[in-house]
């Protein structure tokens, strides 16, 4: 096991804020003090409670390491300091079972990419490549604001199920037994991709991903293909004009996105009332009340939306020019591609993924199986096929914790009215009983003190 000790020395800013470093003596590797990440502070009963759990845990080993585990840096936060002990890398499983065991990290971390060196300081570590890694974060969905903690999981779990299918295994055409998924141990999940060819990609590239799944310059020229429809004759000749289709129901990638979201959009607004129809196609998509009113009565009064779904045609409305025209409804299909429209159609990820992750080939991220210190929930790995059961606070509670009951109380209570923790809902008070399982999330995640 490679590990360090904290030198006696004089810190000095880099070039990133909130960042300080450690100016060791010559014999000494490199340090980075990171003044960004908090830890519970004081010896109070809720600070020694939450340590024992973090002893108690891991006590057991961590049932597997990541890929590659020898060839990565690892780093840790501990309730004694505010900061990041890195690098660090180890020879094997004991060595890192041993240093949790002895350490209890309230925050553990590895890194995405592949090293020559990862215990040297990273100017010397010689890089070899990177996993691509999905960051998806509730924080990071538009309107998360709004949504209390257990809603904001719903949000995400849906997100991730969207980016895994729609676009990682449909898009870019990766295979599931390439891809691992973890539960963040917070308030999202990360998705890893270990396809070897994809290991040595460049930032730039790895944005160029990013752009692609959140629609980054989608041109709707491009997406829309043309066609030539016969409007009158001349002299025996045909009298032609080009008109926008929706692309075929055998295209890939945004295309196939586009009808569908299209096709979805039309379904949807079948089902409502005409004034709620007009009403958000002025307020979304920026067309004024008597083109909207129009376009109304042509798609629905009139049944065109049905010709659109069967044969794709969007020039449909040139019985009445003055007030419908095909741009309307190419403005339409831009404005459901927008995102601040996303989440009306329920069919992107836009605002989903955390771009710095998936583009930077040098992350740290979440070591699997270790606790997250702001939650007290296990980073857990998860079957992609079981995400639509999988239930974070049913399964990412620590097994080592018991039903004996505690009690706990909150000096102001959180947004949340209730939470159903291991199969039980628990009504939040100001003074509560709960089981041990349910003591270390309430004090870590919405800031219960331990009575």
């Amino acid at each position: 096991m490679i590990t360090h000790t904290w030198p006696r020395a004089s810190s000095t800013r880099c070039e990133h804020e909130n960042t300080f470093q450690i100016n060791p003596s010559s014999q000494r590797k490199t340090f980075t003090l990171y003044v960004t990440y908090g830890y519970v502070k004081g010896r109070s009963k809720s600070r020694r409670f939450l340590s024992r759990v973090l002893r108690d845990k891991y006590l057991s080993p961590i049932p597997s390491l990541p890929y590659r585990f020898t060839r990565r840096e690892f780093a840790f936060v501990y309730f004694d300091s505010g900061g990041m002990h890195r690098p660090v890398a180890f020879r094997s499983k004991k060595d890192l079972d041993s240093f949790v065991r002895r350490k209890t990290p309230l925050h553990s971390y590895y890194s995405t990419a592949y090293y020559s060196n990862p215990e040297a300081p990273m100017a010397e570590k010689e890089w070899l490549g990177a996993d691509l890694v999905f960051d998806l974060d509730a924080d990071h969905i538009p309107g998360s604001e709004e949504l209390n903690y257990i809603e904001q999981l719903k949000r995400v779990k849906e997100k991730c199920r969207l980016l895994i299918h729609d676009f990682l295994i449909n898009d870019f055409d990766f295979k599931k037994e390439d891809m691992s998924l973890y539960f963040s141990g917070h308030r999202g999940y990360h998705i890893h991709v270990r396809d070897d060819e994809i290991l040595d990609l460049s930032s730039q590239a790895r944005r160029e991903i990013v752009d692609y799944i959140t629609g980054t310059g989608l041109d709707l020229g491009v997406i829309l293909p043309r066609e030539n429809i016969k409007v009158g004759e001349f002299q025996d000749k045909d009298i032609t004009k080009t008109a926008p289709k929706l692309p075929p129901k055998n295209e890939g990638g945004w295309r196939k996105k586009t009808r569908k979201l299209t096709e979805e959009l039309l379904k949807r607004w079948s089902l409502m009332e005409k004034k709620e129809v007009i009403e958000e196609i002025k307020e979304k998509h920026g067309i004024g009340t008597k083109t909207a009113t129009g376009l109304y009565e042509n798609l629905y009064e009139k049944g065109k939306w049905k010709n659109i779904l069967k044969k794709g045609v969007l020039d449909i409305f040139s019985e009445d020019k003055r007030m419908v025209n095909v741009r309307s409804f190419e403005k339409i299909i831009k404005g459901i591609l927008s995102e601040e429209n996303v989440e009306a159609i329920g069919s992107q990820i836009i605002g989903a993924t955390d771009e710095p992750v998936t583009g930077d080939t040098k992350r740290l991220i979440r070591l699997p199986y270790s606790i997250h210190g702001g939650s007290f929930l296990i980073v857990k790995d998860i079957k992609i096929d079981d995400l639509n059961n999988f239930e974070p606070l049913d399964e990412c509670i620590p097994d080592i914790l018991s039903d004996k009951a505690y009690t706990i109380e909150f000096d102001e209570l959180p947004e949340i009215d209730e939470v159903k923790i291991k199969d039980r809902w628990f009504k939040i008070e100001k003074h509560m009983e709960v089981p041990e399982y349910a003591a270390p999330f309430l004090i870590s995640k919405f800031g219960a003190k331990l009575l």
